[in-house]
């Protein structure tokens, strides 16, 4: 999803205003990953991490997104509706939280002598198999308790004070917390405009931003700090943690901004395509999807 801020700027305005956009990132190995493509007032965005692949579809006139999987051959839509059954779901989430932390503190005894016969078991692994407990530990937050704190799903940005040129183009290092824990780094500049983005497809991408900024912060905690986030810069740079199911191991990916080309693009790239099936939300939350 886009998170940065659009600006219309001089720089911008002095491009043709009815070209159309693709613009293209590139991985590791330097093969086409993720795409954006914008033409008369729609958004089309796909999505690559070498396993996987999906796309998705916006339209400025109902301030829509629409995410295809198609390997699943099902779709979803993130619009008023949707964003407003996530915000439900994730104010009776944390209310359950807060009601299963009042009764794990009701207990607390127990569990302090389970921590503690825990420790005792620990006290006679080997090395290698007590730092791989303190791995696992640390992953849920240092036990069940630190999995489920209030503040466990909201999402931040966080300057690093560092930056660097990409394709021509200097930006700054911030990453994206969830939290407390470390997500995505990304390398930002302020507007697209930059770039060279045609005019109208500026305004096609602001209004988008504004539309996405507007359902996030529907969905509770982490969509607020998503809108939040979205006025931090746009991203010509991501890097992330993926699984590799070759090597079974956790392997940094990072996606990076190759070219933005200005020519005609065909219609039917905004098409919607047939033989899909819709999910609704409620299926998204029990995990069934990629």
């Amino acid at each position: 999803m886009l998170r940065s801020v659009i600006a219309l700027t001089a720089m911008a305005a002095a491009v043709p205003a009815l070209a159309d956009t693709h613009i293209t990132f590139v991985n590791d190995s330097g093969q086409p990953s993720n795409q954006m493509y914008v033409k008369d007032g729609k958004v089309r965005m796909d999505f690559s991490d070498g396993n996987h692949h999906g796309f998705a579809l916006y339209d400025l006139a109902n301030n829509r997104m629409t995410m295809y999987m198609p390997e699943q051959k099902k779709y979803m839509v993130f619009d008023e509706q949707s964003a407003g059954q996530m915000g439900t779901a994730a104010a009776g989430a944390q209310q359950q939280m807060q009601a299963a932390n009042a009764r794990m503190a009701a207990h607390q005894g127990e569990m302090d002598k389970a921590n503690a016969q825990m420790q005792a078991a620990m006290a006679k692994m080997s090395p290698q198999q007590q730092a791989m407990m303190q791995k696992m530990m640390a992953a849920h937050g240092g036990g069940p308790m630190g999995a489920m704190q209030p503040g466990a799903m909201q999402m931040e940005m966080k300057e690093l004070g560092t930056s660097e040129t990409v394709a021509g183009h200097s930006c700054r290092d911030v990453q994206i917390v969830m939290g407390g824990r470390p997500l995505n780094t990304l390398c930002v500049i302020d507007s697209p405009a930059a770039l060279g983005i045609p005019s109208a497809d500026l305004k096609t991408l602001e209004a988008m931003h504004a539309g996405m900024q507007k359902l996030a912060a529907k969905m509770g905690p982490m969509g607020q700090g998503m809108a939040g986030m979205m006025s931090k810069g746009f991203a010509i740079k991501t890097s992330h943690q993926s699984f590799d199911p070759k090597t079974f191991k956790q392997t940094t990916v990072t996606d990076t901004l190759k070219s933005v080309d200005t020519g005609s693009l065909s219609g039917s790239l905004f098409d919607a395509p047939g033989g899909y099936t819709q999910m609704d939300m409620s299926q998204m939350m029990h995990g069934s999807h990629p």
